[in-house]
């Protein structure tokens, strides 16, 4: 019953953003529903107005119908959605030795007096993973246009963990712990690049803050542009754009229109997968067409070459630590993995 739920408002979504001047009425998501969201304008100073989504407030209605041309200009692109049949595919099944032992067993009543958190820690190491084979993934990033410079990768993680902050909201109070997890996971990940950035003691707390408001921002105006369902990829474009790429690209750039529906399509298979699936991490990404053409491997700067390494060796011992067993590999991460060709 929970998985028709989503579905339905998955295809309630896209519905409303693919016939925007049919559908003026729907609403996908509640303000009750986005006030519940971690993210809120009290918690970050109004630095950025255009980047929350206060652009709307000066929206003419040409600006509206323009909008909704392109929203419908970007959901032809049959990328964007994801059938329920086709969600199948990205279904995963992890190991997890302890977890699969009977109730009675003496090994899992010992994790479970010892370390009753155990699983929900052990959903948080596989979003973990999720968002950094994303940032190691150079095809993608090459298909969006993403830089290895601080400010697109900070960027670049942070939306992965809102789409999954999406789904965490709406499975309501047995999530919030999880959903604050993962940010703090975040903001430990964006603590260890700027310490590998060598960021002076004496600057390190400001700057941190400088980077948590600024990520924070993104979010909330992805947040924002969950409330006009008409104008929906428009808005997310909009906020890309201002966010993501800084505004330094036209509004037409490939990798910007790419990574939109990327955003879209992704989603979609959040809002789509069924609510055991989900809290337990046992799923991937959903595949996008990128080029198959042979690339030089990016050029990593030295803090983000440390991270990957330093990465690898402390999620092995994560893995070991919350599964009792071998270090569980990373699913896609192999950048032979087949995918969509454009």
């Amino acid at each position: 019953m929970l998985r028709q739920h989503f579905g339905s408002k998955a295809r309630m979504l896209w519905r409303a953003a693919a016939s925007p001047l049919r559908c003026r009425g729907v609403a996908w998501l509640s303000s009750a529903g986005i006030r519940a969201s971690r993210f809120s304008a009290a918690s970050r100073p109004g630095r950025r107005g255009f980047a929350t989504g206060d652009f709307e407030k000066q929206l003419m209605p040409e600006d509206i119908l323009h909008l909704r041309a392109m929203s419908m200009t970007i959901m032809q692109d049959p990328i964007c959605e994801i059938r329920p049949e086709e969600a199948e595919r990205y279904l995963v099944d992890h190991e997890d030795p302890i977890g699969d032992l009977p109730a009675w067993h003496p090994t899992r009543m010992v994790h479970q007096v010892f370390d009753p958190f155990r699983s929900r820690k052990l959903t948080v190491v596989r979003y973990q993973k999720l968002i950094l084979e994303r940032l190691d993934n150079e095809p993608l990033l090459a298909a969006f246009g993403v830089d290895t410079g601080f400010n697109m990768q900070a960027y670049f993680m942070i939306l992965h963990a809102w789409l999954l902050h999406q789904r965490l909201v709406l499975e309501g109070s047995k999530a919030k712990k999880i959903d604050e997890d993962l940010f703090e996971q975040c903001w430990n990940m964006t603590r260890s690049w700027l310490v590998l950035k060598r960021v002076p003691e004496y600057r390190f707390d400001a700057e941190l803050q400088n980077v948590q408001e600024y990520m924070l921002g993104a979010c909330i105006a992805m947040d924002k542009a969950l409330e006009r369902p008409d104008v929906l990829p428009a808005r997310v474009q909009q906020c890309l754009w201002a966010n993501m790429y800084s505004g330094s690209v036209k509004k037409d750039h490939r990798g910007l229109m790419r990574l939109t529906k990327y955003m879209l399509r992704q989603l979609g298979l959040i809002l789509q997968l069924d609510s055991d699936r989900f809290l337990s991490g046992q799923f991937i990404w959903a595949d996008f067409p990128v080029s198959d053409r042979v690339r030089k491997p990016l050029k990593l700067p030295e803090w983000r070459e440390k991270f990957r390494s330093e990465q690898v060796e402390s999620l092995g011992k994560l893995d070991l630590k919350s599964m009792g067993s071998r270090p569980a590999s990373i699913p896609g991460s192999d950048p032979k993995t087949p995918s969509l060709r454009p």
